[in-house]
């Protein structure tokens, strides 16, 4: 794999022409190489293969698995990519995506803002970027990645039950930490993953895959290419929603929700969606600005809204409820559109 550098504000910032296509893809699984996993890189990367997914990163902790050694079974699809990489793991955790050799973990600092600057550089120096790591476990601060440079990706959603996406009584939401550093003017964009352990035992309790994921739009499946795409913010993520359209550019965000492919996702057996307590079934868009400001927010399955301030981004919910009476919701979230020229 060849290295490349990134400058990511020399990249164009008109997201998702036509010609290209979208690839699903998961950036965060581990393997029984980390020692509290159940299964092989083999049978991990089987899994999603035979589920679909176009591309996987086998990101295990300070381990570096090298694609050409996993071997898999059966007629393998041409457009599935295994993309190198690691979960850099030390006081922060990060995936190194599409590096070229194993990124150092050991620096310790309890400045957290240098430990974070220190992931970055050294996955740039094997040839590849970062995604910030489930940010509410452990937590992270807004105020510590305020001064890290070269940063554009961060866990948004990370499907591992113990990560508190939505926050609780001793963290806000991933979501208003988003809010917080594009607020400061950060340029950084949102990833759903899996964050997968288990692959032999199932239940909802369970670390188990299939529960977040990206769609990148990209002119062709390869490594570089998905990890270009991703970090100018050429995708979207998931937990469960898929979208027929997106276009994000020239300060303005249009939806539409692709109700056939969504109904699909959701009939999976891995599935299970975030359990509320209220609420009406059904799809909704919220618009969202500065401050986590919710600036409009839409019944039905298509939206667009023109970005009034210096960003704009968008967040489908859609509502269902189960035969057990039960509410459950499945997301999408697209990434900003900006104006401030960023």
């Amino acid at each position: 794999m060849k290295s490349f550098t990134v400058a990511c504000c020399l990249l164009p910032l008109v997201h998702f022409s036509f010609a290209e296509k979208w690839y699903k893809g998961n950036t965060h699984v581990h393997t029984k190489l980390c020692g509290h996993a159940d299964s092989t890189p083999e049978v991990v990367a089987q899994w999603y293969h035979d589920h679909g997914y176009n591309f996987l990163i086998l990101s295990e902790h300070n381990k570096y698995i090298d694609p050409s050694t996993v071997k898999l079974d059966g007629e393998i699809r041409d457009d599935f990519l295994l993309v190198p990489g690691e979960e850099v793991t030390g006081p922060v955790h990060s995936t190194a995506m599409n590096v070229s050799r194993l990124v150092p973990w050991e620096f310790k600092d309890k400045n957290r803002s240098k430990v974070v600057q220190w992931q970055v550089n050294e996955t740039k120096k094997a040839g590849g970027i970062t995604i910030l790591n489930h940010p509410n476990a452990p937590i992270i601060r807004p105020a510590e990645l305020y001064p890290v440079k070269d940063l554009y990706l961060f866990e948004l959603y990370n499907a591992h039950p113990m990560t508190k996406n939505f926050g609780d009584a001793h963290r806000p939401s991933t979501s208003s930490l988003w809010n917080a550093l594009l607020d400061k003017g950060m340029t950084i964009y949102g990833v759903a993953s899996d964050d997968s352990h288990k692959f032999a035992k199932w239940d909802e309790k369970y670390d188990n895959p299939g529960r977040g994921w990206v769609m990148v739009r990209s002119n062709d499946l390869s490594s570089d290419a998905i990890t270009l795409a991703m970090n100018r913010g050429d995708f979207y993520s998931s937990s469960g929603v898929i979208l027929k359209k997106v276009m994000v550019a020239n300060s303005r965000i249009e939806v539409e929700i692709d109700e056939e492919e969504t109904a699909r996702e959701l009939t999976s057996q891995f599935l299970f969606g975030r359990p509320v307590k209220k609420g009406k079934p059904g799809t909704f868009i919220e618009f969202i600005g500065p401050g986590g400001e919710v600036e409009e927010t839409v019944s039905g399955i298509k939206a667009n809204r023109e970005a009034k301030e210096d960003y704009l981004r968008c967040m489908i919910t859609h509502r269902v409820k189960k035969s057990d009476g039960s509410l459950r919701e499945y997301y999408a979230w697209t990434q900003p559109v900006f104006t401030d020229g960023r």
